[in-house]
């Protein structure tokens, strides 16, 4: 199991996969949420994500502004860029996640769950269910992912998506 400590939180999931499907479901409302109230403005759709239950999967894409930083060591560090403002950010850190809005905090996790892929041996065992770019010319990190989910249907007649611990 890919344990990830979300104690204290916005997240409420307690696996990478399902924290980074949590993650881009709490952006992704945002977004709406920012766009609905502000239909005078541009809307940002900066998110994408589609169940398939014939395949199983969550496919996310996610296209996020960066600031791209060169540090005194030549190290590039991109470092997510609030792009909804105010309460529609907003995000509580807590556990393994330290970020402080949304949009830093699925970038965060999707690191985390792409380093325990890759973490998986031997390498050619390792899953890519994730996969991530970031590009200093067009001062973005793209997400892209297809996850395997379950879905299921609750005593309430709900439909039930959860994302599978793969690791």
């Amino acid at each position: 199991m890919s344990t990830i400590i979300t104690t204290g939180s916005s997240l409420k999931a307690d696996t990478k996969p399902a924290a980074v499907l949590e993650a881009a479901l709490l952006l992704d409302a945002a977004e709406k949420s920012r766009n609905g109230a502000n239909p005078g403005i541009t809307p940002k759709n900066n998110v994408s994500i589609t169940f398939s239950s014939d395949d199983g999967t969550a496919v996310l894409t996610a296209t996020l502004p960066v600031d791209v930083t060169i540090g005194s060591d030549g190290s590039v560090s991109y470092a997510p860029k609030d792009y909804l403002g105010g309460s529609y950010a907003a995000f509580t850190a807590g556990g393994d996640v330290t970020a402080t809005n949304r949009m830093a905090a699925l970038v965060q996790v999707a690191q985390i769950l792409s380093a325990s892929e890759k973490a998986v041996q031997p390498a050619e065992d390792q899953p890519n269910f994730i996969q991530i770019e970031s590009s200093s010319e067009a001062g973005t990190i793209t997400i892209a992912a297809a996850m395997p989910i379950t879905q299921t249907i609750d005593t309430a007649g709900n439909v039930v998506t959860e994302a599978l611990d793969y690791l």
